[in-house]
């Protein structure tokens, strides 16, 4: 079989730039005054050697529920957020306040630095995006990345799967995920990938087993646990199944409330959008 991963979206893309500036004074590429990513720091990381988890919106939602989830659990601490001219013009409202949707925590303690992220990044701009935050990863001298994305799969075992960017590292997952033998993984999670591979930095990523492109949290909840066997994080997943239950009965409802409707009514019931999670 050949399966794909695959995250971001197919909307036309109306500006591409090139350079990037980083707000703490750190500026490595510019190309005119376009600004491909800035990475805006309220706070310096006091982790060395981190591993940097990245979670994207993609099918199933699975990085972007993973990786919030993690944040939450672990109530990890705030250090800033990434912008881009590449995305959506978007603000992420919490209890009313503004914050940045694509944002960066840590965990000192246990050797953690997340990105999670609210939106996706088109297809024609994952590449830049996907370099600069590998770039970003090299200049806090991360040890590793992890990628956490889903994958559709038609089946409900809700299993793992892991691809690697060095072959040294299979053996670091081959227990704990089932191998992606053969497939593509594409979005910004395919290009961080590739990025990791030229420049030789340690990178595994985590691909949920989903069924469709609904949020899917028990593929996250899968994830997550993978990711506690491989670096032993103990991270609980016990309120996101609790959350997931929730959701599988808001899902049934609907569906039934669908086959008693008509097809006009039928869209008008429809959700205008799945909420962000977190």
């Amino acid at each position: 079989f050949f399966f794909q991963a695959e995250d971001g979206i197919r909307d036309p893309l109306w500006s591409r730039g090139l350079g990037d500036v980083y707000k703490r004074q750190y500026q490595r590429r510019v190309h005119g005054d376009k600004e491909i990513v800035q990475v805006i720091l309220e706070k310096e990381p006091s982790v060395k050697n981190p591993i940097l988890i990245e979670g994207f919106p993609g099918i199933g939602l699975v990085g972007n529920i993973a990786s919030q989830y993690i944040v939450n659990e672990l109530k990890m601490t705030y250090l800033g957020a990434m912008s881009s001219r590449y995305f959506p013009p978007l603000a992420v409202l919490m209890s009313g306040v503004v914050n940045m949707p694509v944002r960066i925590y840590e965990d000192a303690a246990k050797g953690l630095v997340i990105l999670t992220a609210d939106i996706p990044v088109h297809p024609l701009a994952s590449y830049e995006i996907g370099k600069e935050i590998v770039s970003f990863a090299q200049s806090l001298g991360a040890r590793e990345m992890v990628c956490l994305a889903g994958i559709t799969v038609m089946g409900d075992e809700h299993r793992v799967f892991g691809a690697v960017s060095r072959q040294d590292l299979l053996d670091k997952i081959k227990d704990k995920a089932e191998i992606f033998e053969i497939g593509t993984i594409t979005g910004i999670t395919g290009s961080i990938m590739n990025e990791c591979r030229i420049r030789n930095l340690p990178a595994i990523c985590l691909l949920g087993e989903t069924a469709s492109a609904e949020p899917d949290p028990r593929a996250a909840i899968a994830t997550i646990e993978t990711l506690n066997k491989i670096y032993d994080l103990g991270i609980s997943t016990a309120k996101l199944s609790e959350q997931a239950d929730q959701i599988e009965v808001q899902m049934a409802q609907l569906a039934q409330q669908m086959k008693a409707t008509s097809p006009e009514e039928q869209q008008s019931q429809m959700p205008k959008e799945f909420p962000m999670y977190g």
